[in-house]
């Protein structure tokens, strides 16, 4: 079973290596969009060792003016962009130094927040071992959950009355002459109308049998009202039951320092969440700059282009494709050679696209996989799965997911699905969470209660900025021999 910082440490370490990989694949896409450019300018001297020997002396000149220009420009050009993807390149390095630096302080911080997460659960541990022997305590515990049970029972009885009732009632409301009569209170106080009104009511009161019928239609409205509000009684009993077993905890707890080591817990938390909050910005403007060093590295910046296309545009000049083809048709073994030299220089022009086109595309998914797993760490801090009672089951399947999601096999999404289906809560110190009155008022049983507002006495681990549970599952209390003597709080319900 991983602990929520190991599998955290897992998914930096899988995000490293990725952008280490990334970093040599961006350095291939500048090496190839380097050796694009110099095959173009390696076609136009071949061009122009040609006019040397094919042309006369004006036009040979016309003609090495028009590359040489040609040239001159591209190569300012190239010799700008080199600038620009070293400025960009400084500013990548500065980022991800920054970013390491934010790191450390994180790695730091959270052995802090670890520390003050085991001391937080040493004291609560304490006084519950404390609570345990305490026959006060263990009475209104007792007290409680009986009231409880009760609130639960009734609710559940009002539910079941109430769905009767609708079901019984349906022939009673079906009949319009019925309806028509109770909605005007007939055979009730409230009931008022004219001599022949009340006439024409009394003769439709015994068409359809309305004063035998009225008294069980009556019961069927008034039993799940009562039963309602009976359970409304239970369930504010139960909570003043609850309130006076938490007023306890807290009391022990006060004693015990749980809250001053909770609010150091807090605070720590807090540094934690604005220093992610920091480095998530870091991590944004780093892949702002990462997308524009990537234009750059698959030549698609304007710089290249802009090259490119001044050579091309004085290679495809009417008079140069000419001498290439004039070249052709010689015998001159100079001029076959310098003909093939260019022919072979445009078929590695060709596979050159072909290989920046390939790198490219593959760029573009690794990029995006990369995004998908720094989300999911997002995700896993904002949650604090990292916390120190974190834990997770299937460690091979998680291992290999993390790693996959890179490789494109896993969606980012389904990780993190998987990551929420097997992380499991840990006591830390032998503290529970559920602990007295954290075992009457847990997950899943809000469906029969009010959410109470009152705040839970033992800390449970919860999303940052929010408290509560969070995704954690609930620890079911240890009992008989191999648990505190067999006393069991919490739970039982």
């Amino acid at each position: 079973m991983l602990s929520g910082r190991d599998t955290l440490q897992r998914i930096d370490l899988t995000l490293r290596t990725a952008r280490r990989d990334i970093g040599r694949l961006d350095a291939e896409l500048q090496e190839t969009s380097r050796s694009i450019t110099e095959n173009k300018l390696q076609q136009a001297r071949a061009i122009d060792r040609l006019a040397g020997m094919r042309l006369d002396a004006a036009r040979r000149g016309e003609v090495g003016e028009i590359l040489e220009t040609a040239t001159r420009e591209a190569l300012a050009v190239i010799a700008a962009r080199d600038a620009e993807i070293a400025a960009i390149s400084d500013r990548v390095r500065a980022s991800g130094e920054s970013i390491e630096a934010l790191e450390q302080r994180r790695d730091a911080l959270h052995e802090e927040v670890d520390a003050a997460a085991r001391t937080l659960a040493e004291r609560e541990a304490a006084v519950q071992r404390r609570l345990e022997q305490d026959e006060a305590f263990k009475a209104q515990l007792e007290r409680t959950r009986a009231a409880d049970a009760v609130a639960v029972s009734a609710q559940e009885k009002a539910e079941l009355a109430a769905a009767d009732s609708r079901d019984k009632a349906e022939p009673f409301e079906a009949c319009e002459l019925f309806t028509y009569l109770w909605r005007r209170g007939y055979g009730t106080s409230a009931y008022a109308a004219n001599p022949l009104a009340r006439l024409l009511d009394g003769r439709v009161a015994r068409l359809c049998g309305y004063r035998e019928a009225r008294p069980n239609y009556w019961m069927l409205l008034e039993i799940p009202e009562r039963l309602a509000e009976h359970a409304e009684h239970a369930r504010e009993a139960a909570e003043a039951e609850l309130d006076k077993l938490q007023d306890i905890e807290e009391a022990a707890a006060e004693e015990g320092d749980v809250p001053q080591a909770s609010a150091a817990l807090a605070a720590l938390e807090k540094s934690q969440d604005e220093l992610d909050a920091e480095i998530a910005a870091a991590e944004e403007a780093r892949r702002e700059l990462l997308e524009e060093q990537n234009r750059y590295s698959a030549g698609e910046d304007d710089y290249l282009r802009k090259a490119l296309r001044v050579i091309s545009a004085a290679m495809e000049r009417k008079d140069l494709s000419e001498l290439t083809r004039l070249a052709r048709a010689t015998m001159t073994v100079e001029d076959d050679a310098i003909v093939d030299e260019i022919r072979q220089l445009r078929e590695q022009y060709d596979d050159l696209e072909d290989e920046l086109r390939e790198n490219r595309e593959l760029q573009r998914e690794r990029l995006s996989h990369l995004e998908e797993l720094e989300a999911v760490r997002r995700d896993f801090k904002r949650n604090r799965y990292d916390d120190l009672h974190s834990r997770f089951d299937k460690t091979p399947v998680i291992e290999r997911m993390i790693a996959d999601v890179i490789t494109g096999v896993v969606r980012g999404g389904t990780l993190w699905n998987v990551l929420r289906r097997h992380q499991r809560y840990a006591d830390a110190a032998g503290e529970w969470p559920d602990f007295g009155s954290g075992g009457i008022v847990r997950p899943g049983r809000q469906r029969k209660r009010k959410r109470r507002q009152r705040p839970p006495s033992w800390h449970w681990p919860g999303p940052a900025g929010k408290s509560g549970r969070g995704g954690f599952k609930v620890p079911r209390p240890r009992g008989g021999s191999g648990g505190r003597g067999g006393f069991r709080t919490g739970g039982g319900f």
